[in-house]
């Protein structure tokens, strides 16, 4: 990248060091992230977010608000499984590391992509962020499958019957496309059909009114 001309106030370059916040804005960019973040993970100003974003990609970013849906991850076991390996890194590396949140997130989603190699990531880095927040207001939590003992992600809050292993509780349609097992599965109801009574049966409760 050229020689940036961003300009940041006294009290921009005085929260990380300039450098440090430029080096997280450039990563977060980089990678897709929208300027409303950057501005909330580095604590700059909107126009300093948008020209650095930029100068990164050469033109601004898309117009329109940010998507967000906070259920996201129930939609599909592939949502939940892709979840759940950011979750597991996002976890691992603020349990081990002394680097501010912003450069957790950015950590964990760049050894996200590193996992995933050359298969596709169906969680980018806005909605990683968004992970990110519901996980620090508990809204998320870890769940441990005891079939495979792997460690997914759920909604708190939710009723067990979306608190599915995306491993375990997953199935394929004739598409390929992946859906939860037991939201189309349901058990049938077995009605058992009334006895009809016997004579003696019918005696007895006219005996008994």
């Amino acid at each position: 990248m050229t020689e940036s001309h961003l300009r940041l106030t006294p009290k921009e370059s005085d929260i990380l060091g300039l450098k440090r916040k430029l080096d997280l804005a450039k990563g977060i960019i980089e990678k897709g992230g929208r300027p409303s973040i950057v501005r909330s993970v580095c604590q700059i100003s909107k126009a300093s977010a948008l020209q650095f974003h930029k100068e990164i990609h050469g033109h601004g970013p898309k117009a329109g608000l940010l998507p967000y849906d906070p259920d996201w991850i129930t939609k599909s076991p592939e949502n939940c499984l892709h979840a759940s390996i950011y979750f597991n890194i996002f976890q691992k590396i603020s349990r081990n590391t002394t680097a501010c949140k912003g450069e957790i997130y950015l950590a964990a989603y760049t050894l996200y992509e590193q996992t995933l190699m050359d298969k596709p990531k169906i969680l980018n880095i806005n909605r990683a962020w968004h992970i990110g927040q519901q996980i620090s207001m508990s809204y998320l939590c870890g769940m441990t499958c005891s079939r495979c003992h792997s460690t997914y992600v759920a909604i708190r809050e939710f009723p067990d019957p979306y608190k599915f292993c995306p491993l375990c509780d997953a199935t394929s349609d004739s598409t390929g496309r992946q859906k939860w097992k037991q939201l189309h599965t349901r058990p049938r109801i077995h009605r058992t059909k009334r006895k009809k009574k016997s004579h003696i049966e019918t005696s007895l409760n006219k005996d008994d009114l």
